[in-house]
C-alpha cells in the first residue's frame, strides 16, 4: 500500500506524525470503551435518579372597572416568607446526623445496661432487639427536618419581629408531596417586615421572599354583591394542560361577575418544568409556556352613584340594613347602581374571616351573601299600582272620575273597601279620589275597585309585557324570576279576593328591585322594555396587544308594552304629584332643581301561619320629569313606610346625580371656552 510504503522509508518526521495519530486514536477508543462499557451503569443510575416535574403557573386575573375606568377589583403583589428546602438539605443531613449520633449513644447505654443486668455480653441475636428499625430512622429524619426548619424560622423571626412557628404535620406533608416548591411560613408580609428581612438576610440561609399575585378589592364593601368573590381552585380549564405535578394557588369566581365572566378574567395558565434529583430537590427550571393574563371587564356601574347609594343606606339604616338600591338609565337599560345590604367584604374570601365575620356570614336574618337587588323575592306593595293604573287607563278608565272611599268604622280617619265579606284596610283617609289623588295618597280602595273593573286578565297581560315573572339573563348567578300568576292559575280557582291582593301588590306576586327598575324605566321612556346591561365591554389588560375588545351593545330591546302616550303622560303627572303635592307620600325624595316622579309602597310580610312578621318598604321613581333619564328604586326590609324609610335614600342618590350633572356641564363649558 502507498501509505505503508511511505512509512517504510526512513522519514523520522513522518513516523512521528503517524505514531501521534495512532496514540490519539487509541485514547479515543479507550475513552469510548470506558463511557459505554465501564461507566454505563453509573450513568444509567444517575439518569434514573433525576426526573422532571411540571408546575401550573396561574395567570394574572383581569381587572374589573366601572364605566369611567375606575378600579373595582384588581391584583396586588403579596410577599410571602418561604423556606426553600433544596437550600436546606445539607442542614437537614447535619441535623439528622446529630440526632442519629445521640440515638446511637442511647443505644449503647441500653446495651450496656442489659449486659450489666445479665452479667455477660449480649449475643448477636440479643443485640438485634436494640437495632434501629427503618421506621424509626425515617421518623428521626422527619424530626431532624422539622427541628432545622424551626431553627431557621426562629432566626428569621428575631430579625423581622414576627413570631414564626412551623406546623410539623403541614411541613411533613409538604416535604412528601411538594418538595420542589417553597414552603410558606408567613403570608402577606407588611412593608416594614419586607424591609427588615431584606436588610438582615442576603440569601443562602434557605429563607427568601416569594412574590404572589392575589385578588384585591380596594374599595372593600363597595358593589361587593355585583362583583362576587373567588374561591381556591387550581384545576385546569379548557385549552390548558391537564396533568401537572404541582399547582400554584389559583382561584375561580363563585358568584357575581367574577363568576359570570370567570373564563375571560382568569386568562390562561402557563407551565414550568423543574428538574429534580433523586431526593426531590430542585436542580433546574424552565418556563415552557408563559401564562396569558386575563382580560379587563368594564362595567356599566357608575362608581360615584354606587358609593352614594351605599353611603345613604348606612346613613339612614345602618351597616346591617336589609336593603337594596337599583339605578338604571331608562334610555338604554344600563345599570348604574346595583347595591345590596348587608354586604360581605370579598377580600375576606382570600385572606380569611375573623370569628365575628364568620358569625355574621351565617346570620339567618341578615343573610349578607344574598344579593337583595336581584336574588330575593319581595312583595311590591303599592309600587305595583302603577301597573294596575296603566292597565285601567288602557281599558278606558276616566282619570278625572271620582271614586268615594268609605270610612273604616274601626279606624278613625282611615278608609276601607269590602271585597265580598272581606274588609281590606286603606291607609288613605275616606273621601273622593280621582286617578291622580289615588296615586298621591296610595289609596288601596281606589286601586282595588279599579282593578276589579279592569279585570285580572288585562293586568296580568300588561305585567307580562314588563317581563315580570321572568329572569333578565344576568351574568351573576344571582337572579330569581319572581312570581306572577299565570293565565292557567287564574282559570283555576282564582277569586276577586286574589285580584284585590294583586291590585295592592300583595298575594301571589313577588318581584326583585331590579325588575321594578325595569318597570319604572319602561314607564319613563315611553314603553320600551330594555334588557338590563351590567357589562359594557371586555378588553385586554395591555392596550398594545392586538386583541379586539368585546362590546356588549346598550339598548337591546326586550319588548314594548304598547300603551298610549296619553296614558303614560297621565301616569307621569300623577307620579310627579307624589313628590311635589302637599298630600304626596314621597316628598322626602325632593331635590331642588330636579323634578322627580315617584311611588311609595309598603308590603306586609306574613309567616306560614298568616301572621304579620315584617314589612317591606319601597320607593320607585324616575327623573327628570321633563326628559326622563334615571330610574331609582329603593327597597328596605323592616322599614316604617316607603315615604319615611326609602324616599330619603332616593333623595341622596338624586342629589348626587344632580351634582354630577352640574360638574360635567361646568367642565364641558370650561373646555368649550378654552
Amino acid at each position: 500500500m502507498l501509505v505503508f510504503d511511505e512509512l517504510k522509508k526512513n522519514e523520522p518526521h513522518l513516523r512521528l506524525v503517524a505514531v501521534g495519530l495512532a496514540a490519539g486514536l487509541c485514547i479515543l477508543l479507550a475513552g469510548l470503551w470506558w463511557v459505554q462499557v465501564v461507566s454505563a451503569r453509573e450513568y444509567q443510575e444517575h439518569l434514573t435518579t433525576q426526573a422532571y416535574r411540571t408546575i401550573r403557573l396561574p395567570a394574572v386575573r383581569g381587572k374589573i372597572l366601572d364605566r369611567e375606568g375606575r378600579v373595582l377589583a384588581e391584583n396586588r403583589p403579596r410577599y410571602n416568607l418561604s423556606l426553600y428546602l433544596d437550600d436546606l438539605h445539607r442542614q437537614f443531613d447535619v441535623a439528622y446526623g446529630a440526632l442519629l449520633k445521640s440515638a446511637r449513644v442511647a443505644q449503647k447505654q441500653k446495651i450496656a445496661a442489659a449486659e450489666k443486668r445479665l452479667d455477660r455480653s449480649l449475643t448477636k441475636v440479643e443485640r438485634k432487639q436494640f437495632a434501629f428499625k427503618s421506621e424509626y430512622l425515617t421518623q428521626l429524619r422527619e424530626l431532624a427536618r422539622v427541628r432545622m426548619a424551626n431553627a431557621v424560622a426562629a432566626g428569621v423571626s428575631q430579625k423581622i419581629g414576627e413570631p414564626l412557628a412551623i406546623d410539623a404535620a403541614q411541613f411533613k406533608r409538604h416535604y412528601a408531596t411538594r418538595l420542589a416548591l417553597p414552603f410558606t411560613v408567613l403570608k402577606n408580609l407588611t412593608p416594614a417586615q419586607i424591609a427588615r428581612f431584606q436588610e438582615s438576610f442576603t440569601g443562602g440561609l434557605g429563607a427568601d421572599l416569594d412574590l404572589q399575585s392575589v385578588r384585591n378589592y380596594p374599595l372593600g364593601l363597595t358593589a361587593t354583591h355585583l362583583l362576587g368573590y373567588l374561591t381556591r381552585d387550581d384545576n385546569s380549564y379548557e385549552g390548558e394542560e391537564s396533568f401537572y405535578s404541582y399547582r400554584l394557588p389559583d382561584y375561580r369566581g363563585v358568584v357575581g361577575v367574577e363568576a359570570g365572566f370567570d373564563a375571560q378574567l382568569r386568562g390562561r395558565a402557563g407551565a414550568e418544568s423543574v428538574l429534580v434529583n433523586n431526593l426531590g430537590y430542585r436542580q433546574s427550571e424552565n418556563i415552557w409556556s408563559q401564562p396569558e393574563p386575563g382580560q379587563n371587564l368594564v362595567m356599566t356601574i357608575d362608581l360615584d352613584l354606587q358609593r352614594a347609594a351605599e353611603a345613604s343606606l348606612v346613613k339612614h339604616q345602618g351597616l346591617d340594613a336589609r336593603a337594596a338600591v337599583v339605578v338604571m338609565d331608562v334610555r338604554n337599560g344600563d345599570v348604574l347602581v346595583l347595591a345590596s345590604s348587608p354586604a360581605v367584604n370579598p377580600n375576606n374570601f382570600i385572606t380569611g374571616f375573623s370569628a365575628a365575620d364568620s358569625a355574621r356570614l351565617t346570620d339567618v336574618k341578615l343573610r349578607p351573601q344574598i344579593n337583595r337587588a336581584t336574588q330575593e323575592n319581595f312583595a311590591p306593595g303599592s309600587i305595583f299600582k302603577v301597573i294596575i293604573g296603566l292597565a285601567a287607563l288602557e281599558a278606558g278608565l276616566n282619570p278625572e272620575k271620582f271614586y268615594e272611599v268609605q270610612a273604616d268604622p274601626s279606624r278613625s280617619g282611615r278608609g276601607c273597601v269590602y271585597v265580598g265579606r272581606r274588609k281590606i284596610d286603606d291607609t288613605a283617609p275616606p273621601g273622593e279620589y280621582n286617578f291622580k289623588r289615588a296615586i298621591v295618597r296610595s289609596s288601596n280602595s281606589y286601586f282595588i275597585q279599579t282593578g276589579l273593573q279592569t279585570g285580572v286578565n288585562r293586568i296580568i297581560a300588561l305585567a307580562e309585557k314588563f317581563q315580570l315573572g321572568e329572569k333578565g339573563s344576568l351574568p351573576t348567578r344571582q337572579e330569581t324570576a319572581g312570581n306572577l300568576p299565570s293565565f292557567e292559575r287564574i282559570r283555576e280557582g282564582w277569586s276577586d279576593g286574589d285580584t284585590a291582593n294583586l291590585c295592592i301588590g300583595q298575594g301571589e306576586v313577588s318581584v326583585t328591585p331590579l325588575q321594578m327598575a325595569v318597570v319604572y324605566s319602561t314607564i319613563a321612556n315611553g314603553g320600551t322594555v330594555y334588557w338590563p346591561r351590567l357589562v359594557s365591554r371586555i378588553e385586554p389588560q395591555d392596550s398594545l396587544l392586538r386583541v379586539v375588545a368585546t362590546n356588549f351593545p346598550a339598548g337591546l330591546v326586550r319588548d314594548r308594552i304598547g300603551v298610549s302616550g296619553r296614558n303614560l303622560r297621565i301616569l307621569h303627572n300623577a307620579m310627579l304629584a307624589e313628590t311635589e303635592d302637599a298630600e304626596g307620600t314621597g316628598q322626602a325624595a325632593k331635590v331642588p332643581g330636579l323634578r322627580i316622579c315617584g311611588k311609595t309602597g309598603t308590603a306586609q310580610v306574613m309567616d306560614e301561619h298568616n301572621r304579620l312578621v315584617d314589612h317591606t318598604t319601597w320607593f320607585a321613581s324616575f327623573a327628570p320629569y321633563e326628559s326622563p333619564r334615571y330610574a331609582v328604586v329603593v327597597m328596605v326590609e323592616g322599614g316604617s313606610s316607603g315615604g319615611g324609610t326609602c324616599a330619603p335614600i332616593a333623595h341622596d342618590i338624586y342629589e348626587k346625580i344632580l351634582q354630577k350633572q352640574t360638574f360635567v356641564a361646568t367642565k364641558t363649558l370650561a373646555a368649550g371656552m378654552n
